[in-house]
């Protein structure tokens, strides 16, 4: 029975990954406060933290970016989940935010001490269906779907990694009005 409810909680997971891949949020975006985000995203996540400590620092008095709440959370928990994955072992989750220097946008940087991806795999993470999770926890769709929710806001995202010593993506989001 266990099995059994394991595997038709992956296959909802990726029915309603694909869903979000293939049909995008139609919500008008507006002014969205970045902590509120993040903390609901962090505490969506709370589960997969067993063994890694999170530090924060996503200051209230950001001025508030453009977008949609909702996508915006899913932006964060497929990122942070994606960080838990790569430290099983432990390991420190680190969200930084900060106004960028021409203020226009805030830049927020999501790091992790975990094992890194593999230079010949960086160019590949965006891409749809591409994972390297072996034991069925990964469809390949997150960070496609990441990628495509962070265009929809007019924002970029970057990775820099480094195979055992972690993962740091930077999010630039427009801030509301810009």
């Amino acid at each position: 029975l266990r099995r059994i409810e394991e595997a038709a909680s992956r296959i909802l997971k990726f029915s309603r990954d694909l869903v979000a891949y293939a049909r995008p949020s139609t919500e008008v975006p507006g002014p969205v406060s970045l902590a509120e985000v993040v903390g609901k995203a962090l505490g969506f996540c709370e589960h997969e933290f067993k063994s890694i400590g999170v530090e924060h620092d996503v200051a209230e008095e950001l001025p508030p970016i453009r977008g949609v709440s909702g996508s915006l959370i899913q932006v964060f928990v497929n990122l942070f989940t994606n960080a838990a994955h790569a430290m099983s072992a432990g390991g420190r989750l680190r969200i930084l935010a900060r106004l960028e220097p021409n203020a226009r946008a805030v830049l927020v940087d999501v790091s992790d001490e975990g094992l890194g991806i593999d230079p010949e795999n960086v160019s590949l993470i965006f891409e749809p269906f591409f994972t390297t999770k072996t034991d069925g926890r990964g469809t390949g769709l997150g960070l496609s779907i990441v990628r495509g929710i962070v265009d929809m806001h007019g924002g970029t995202i970057a990775v820099r990694s480094a195979p055992g010593r972690g993962t740091v993506f930077t999010l630039t989001l427009p801030l509301a009005g810009s």
